[in-house]
């Protein structure tokens, strides 16, 4: 435990790092909007490079953790003091917008935007900023699909305290790939980052993008309801049809068959040695040698081999022809082996497992 009188050096990285094993959000906050001004054994001065951060601070859990970790590491704790740009932050008043710029200098890292900056461009910011924060923490699925959000709207609170809801309009596609899990990993660093530009955000949603329309909408609606023609799921990708509205360890998924697959896959994955296993890469989206974007419901490495799985009921007669040809198209792009598989009718683990340890097979012993 830290004595009473030691100094700003020894007590500030030491407390940032339980912090960080405490509550990842609260160390980023601290470590990139925060630094000591004073302590004296008795008062931790803590200066806030702008109002954004000092908001999020004080009404999260940030600051809970931020006194019991002071609790543990010193005795008796100190009182915490909070400045704003080195001067003592005033209640925010009903003329306050989300944007609040402390008066004084601002620090070297202080990211509040122009008075005059539209709040549509600040939005694009903080979402761009937010994906290359997940990028380099390792989360290259949340900030994949960051990338593909075409707008963003706001929604501000009924009270001045109350922060933004941010929706992240994407095509409908997509909306369920925005699982529990992978919101859970955007919305503190958007929440931070948005902080940053002294912007307070409460949550952040993900919705469809409202289709284009014109005046003669139901003419075209009527013509693709004659022609049964299928929604459109972006440009060039073999999708499916629904939106994924089932999810596991943060992977979206279309049907309870594809949740079978991907459980079989990992337990397979789990009996392997880690020097000779398995890599499974759910419902990835990617661009084939003939142009074509595709997205099968299971890509899978093996002994330096790639495979793809496609679960579902047999198709139609009058698409095998086209399958074949897709089929041809994998391979020609470095797809080893290609198999589809069909759970109707099966009912335990086991059958699942063993059409899966069958594929494996195939895919190793193939030439």
């Amino acid at each position: 435990m830290v004595d009473g009188t030691a100094d700003t050096q020894e007590l500030w990285p030491q407390l940032l790092q339980v912090v960080k094993e405490r509550m990842r959000f609260a160390w980023i906050l601290l470590s990139q909007n925060a630094s000591v001004l004073f302590y004296d054994g008795t008062t931790l001065t803590l200066n806030m490079f702008s109002r954004g951060a000092y908001d999020t601070l004080i009404s999260s859990d940030c600051r809970i953790v931020l006194d019991e970790v002071l609790a543990e590491l010193v005795n008796p704790p100190p009182a915490v003091e909070l400045l704003v740009q080195g001067k003592i932050p005033s209640p925010p008043g009903p003329e306050d917008s989300t944007h609040v710029h402390a008066p004084g200098a601002a620090s070297a890292t202080d990211t509040s935007p122009e008075p005059d900056e539209p709040l549509t461009s600040i939005l694009h910011r903080i979402l761009a900023q937010t994906a290359f924060l997940l990028y380099e923490d390792g989360n290259s699925q949340a900030a994949a699909l960051l990338a593909d959000v075409e707008d963003l709207e706001h929604f501000p609170g009924d009270r001045p305290e109350e922060g933004e809801d941010i929706a992240l309009i994407v095509p409908l596609y997509l909306v369920g790939r925005f699982t529990p899990e992978v919101l859970a990993a955007i919305q503190p660093l958007f929440v931070h980052v948005a902080a940053r530009h002294d912007l307070l955000v409460d949550n952040v949603s993900a919705i469809p993008a409202l289709p284009e329309t014109g005046d003669e909408w139901r003419q075209n609606l009527q013509e693709k309801l004659i022609n049964k023609t299928p929604p459109s799921q972006g440009p060039g990708l073999c999708v499916k049809e629904t939106a994924a509205t089932l999810s596991a360890d943060g992977f979206a998924f279309h049907s309870q068959e594809q949740l079978l697959v991907y459980e079989a896959l990992k337990r397979a994955q789990a009996q392997l040695p880690q020097d000779s296993t398995i890599a499974v890469f759910p419902l990835p989206r990617g661009r084939l040698g003939s142009g074509r974007a595709w997205v099968p419901d299971f890509i899978v490495t093996a002994s330096g081999r790639v495979g793809a799985i496609e679960v579902g009921d047999p198709h139609p007669h009058e698409h095998v022809a086209a399958d074949a040809a897709l089929d041809r198209s994998w391979r020609s792009s470095g797809i080893a082996h290609i198999e589809r598989i069909l759970l109707k009718g099966f009912s335990a683990d086991r059958e699942v497992d063993a059409v899966v340890r069958q594929f494996l097979t195939r895919l190793r012993e193939h030439h």
